[in-house]
């Protein structure tokens, strides 16, 4: 009798530890990977993720040391980082309670009379646009694979709190702040993929407007040292 009780032990052991192993390694390494390939898309430009860890048992997620390449053509390395991301989850039910981001750090550079951000939005557009264009009408079908393994999720408030910003001009020769405001987004419910997107683009929106409206202010100011004959220095 006690041969099939240590073999019905081992054989627990050796699930439960398959269990932890997946939660532990493979799971959190999975989502890594799937937020830097998806993002990376999305934006047109290199998305790195430093980690990911997942608590089933506390319902939490946390993804650190997040940023966001700067196109071809700009100075610097990175145009968005921040140290991490907290998200209280629910994940029986697929659905995220919430999602704070404290504190990003964003480099806005422009040239040329166009802003790495500038960039990087077009680069979203673009893909988003590109398989309407490339694709045919065609009758309706069962989705795809790639479609069936996108879980529908939910997020009931995300936020990334108003943050200070960096301002480069090349052409104005101009360095400031920027101050970015609050986005604040509420029951957001799609693939992974879709609500991405839609959070980036409005995290892009602000930035963009920021820039936008310093980069007048950065102009203003030129003309009005030229008008009255003064030296940017």
């Amino acid at each position: 009798m006690k041969k099939p009780i240590i073999i019905l032990i081992a054989l627990i052991l050796v699930i439960g530890g398959a269990a932890w192993y997946f939660a532990t390694f493979h799971m959190d390494s999975m989502i890594k990977q799937k937020i830097e390939t998806t993002a990376s898309s999305s934006l047109g430009t290199q998305v790195s993720v430093g980690g990911v860890k997942t608590d089933i048992k506390g319902g939490s997620l946390t993804i650190s040391n997040i940023t966001i390449a700067n196109p071809p053509g700009f100075e610097n390395e990175n145009a968005f980082s921040l140290n991490g991301i907290e998200a209280a989850v629910d994940y029986s039910n697929f659905e995220i309670k919430r999602v704070v981001i404290e504190k990003p750090e964003i480099l806005v550079e422009e040239k040329g009379g166009k802003t790495n951000f500038d960039q990087i939005l077009a680069g979203m557009q673009k893909q988003e646009s590109a398989p309407a264009e490339e694709s045919e009408p065609v009758e309706e079908s069962e989705p795809s694979a790639d479609a069936k393994e996108e879980q529908i999720i939910v997020i009931r408030h995300f936020r990334m709190n108003g943050s200070r910003a960096s301002f480069e001009s090349e052409s104005m020769d101009h360095y400031s702040d920027l101050k970015i405001g609050a986005v604040e987004l509420s029951n957001l419910k799609g693939t992974h993929s879709e609500i991405s997107k839609v959070i980036t683009n409005e995290i892009i929106k602000e930035i963009t407007k920021a820039a936008a409206i310093e980069l007048v202010k950065a102009k203003a100011s030129e003309k009005l040292d030229e008008l009255l004959g003064r030296d940017k220095d």
